[in-house]
């Protein structure tokens, strides 16, 4: 054994860095990133994006590593020492992660800690711990967090050399002989061995498998994509015994000979940052909250506050002067998107409407869905009328009347996983018609009814999904608008 690893490490040293050449590579990795961070908090003013890009780790990270190395070239050390303090440099490791990083998209989290035993810990969000918390065995490193949520990257520079010393550490045996035994032994599940005999990248993969499954997205454990920046496959058969030690949990690994090019940051940008218009179906359902939020007067003209209004009608008011919901907003995730909205969804605003409505109000309800009086009007005289009551233009082929569907709760019920039946209990007749059509018929919901959402979202958390299965797919807007209201409402 120690004889097979020794004759695998002898080339596999690298030279020492040159500190110059090291702070131009940090220069273009920092000013990448500070590219990054602009588009991100422009994106996240414009959408309102409802969990903000947690970017703030991967900033000071890379900046601190200029910091280090400018200081590094400043103290003039004698070229023998300066070479020393080079290898300590942790830009190897920020460059594989930005490059990974910029091979994924919706990026959501940098260098984030998730627990499997929430139990224990101190937990954000219920699920994660930032850098510098403290933490255990209970938790797992992601270095990115990618695809809105559902990719967990962790990214290592260990080399070929250190892994093999490390299993000579271990006494890993791999001989011919140990290979027969190997495959005449029952299968071993990978929970019953002891993590301590393992070496660092095993043992990092599985509690990444333990923390994923411990952390769902849309009731399913995020996919675990374990990157080695200088591990080849198919070359050592030490080494491929490890990786399939990784792979036998679940894990993606990526080994440097199975990467794909990195594009300039430039290519890239525009799927870096979170987009969950990419994500929309082709026909999108529209929930009651949003019906009212397109037809209100606050969404489409300037409205005096009176001293009658409701607090929560002032306040939409204001929060319009500052940033429009129709064309930031809404109208950019519908654009050409056909529209529908179930029964209950139309009965529930009309009941508003006839409650509390302006007139322009109660015309942009009959507009918006051909009923009543707009009922045998065309399309193209319904999107006339639209522009004539609105101030602001539509997107380029926006589609009336959003089309009535039936509501067929029970129906719609018995195509839907078991954790369906739970949420129904919970939801009420009005939410549950509006959510399950959408999920039943696979389409994404637009809603600005943040507590349904997230009640749901808990409850396929709690209960989890089979494989195959999926949860609603639910578009949440970060406002609402109610109607204006007409004469006589009080505060």
């Amino acid at each position: 054994m120690a004889d097979s690893l020794a004759s695998s490490v002898q080339s596999l040293d690298l030279d020492a860095p040159d500190v110059n050449t090291l702070i131009e590579r940090c220069k273009t990795l920092h000013e990448e990133v500070e590219e990054y961070v602009t588009a991100v908090e422009t994106s996240q003013k414009q959408a309102k994006i409802p969990c903000p890009v947690e970017y703030r780790t991967l900033r000071s990270d890379f900046k601190n590593e200029l910091v280090f190395l400018n200081k590094l070239k400043s103290a003039n050390h004698p070229p023998e020492k300066a070479r020393h303090y080079a290898v300590s440099s942790n830009l190897l490791y920020y460059e594989a992660l930005w490059a990974a990083a910029k091979r994924s998209s919706g990026l959501l989290a940098f260098r984030k800690y998730f627990y499997w035993n929430r139990e224990r810990g101190n937990r954000i969000n219920g699920v994660g711990l930032r850098k510098g918390a403290k933490k255990g065995k209970t938790s797992a490193l992601v270095d990115i967090v990618a695809a809105d949520g559902m990719e967990w990257i962790r990214v290592s520079t260990t080399s070929e050399k250190r892994l093999l010393f490390d299993l000579a550490k271990l006494g890993w045996q791999n001989d011919s002989d140990s290979d027969e035994e190997m495959d005449d032994a029952p299968p071993v599940n990978w929970e019953d061995e002891d993590d301590d005999d393992q070496v660092e990248i095993v043992k990092n993969a599985r509690e990444l498998a333990r923390a994923a499954r411990a952390n769902p997205m849309r009731g399913h454990a995020p996919k675990v994509r374990y990157v080695l920046t200088r591990i080849t496959s198919g070359k050592l058969k030490e080494v491929d015994a490890v990786l399939e030690k990784m792979r036998a949990v679940g894990v993606d690994v990526q080994c440097a000979n199975e990467t794909p090019e990195t594009s300039p940051i430039a290519q890239v940008l525009p799927n870096l940052l979170v987009d969950r218009s990419r994500t929309l179906s082709d026909t999108l359902n529209i929930d009651c909250t949003i019906l009212l939020a397109l037809i209100s007067d606050i969404s489409h003209s300037e409205c005096e506050i009176l001293d009658w209004y409701p607090g929560e009608v002032r306040a939409q008011i204001l929060e319009e002067q500052k940033e429009k919901l129709l064309p930031t907003h809404l109208y950019p995730a519908i654009a050409a998107h056909p529209m529908v909205t179930t029964q209950a969804a139309v009965d529930q605003m009309n009941v508003i409407v006839d409650t509390l409505a302006t007139d322009k109000e109660k015309t942009r309800a009959n507009i918006l869905l051909a009923q009543r009086d707009r009922e045998n009007v065309s399309s193209d005289d319904l999107l006339k009328e639209w522009l004539e009551l609105s101030n602001h233009p539509v997107p380029e082929g926006f589609q009336l009347p959003i089309r009535l569907e039936p509501n067929n709760i029970e129906k719609r019920l018995d195509t839907l996983p078991a954790v369906a039946q739970k949420i129904e209990k919970e939801l009420g007749p009005l939410n549950t018609s509006i959510f399950f059509y959408g999920w039943s018929t696979g389409l994404t919901t637009l809603s600005s009814n943040r507590a349904r959402a997230k009640q749901i979202e808990r409850l396929i958390n709690e209960v989890g999904l089979k494989d195959g299965e999926a949860g609603p797919h639910i578009w949440l807007c970060g406002e609402s608008r109610s109607l204006i209201a007409k004469h006589g409402r009080r505060k």
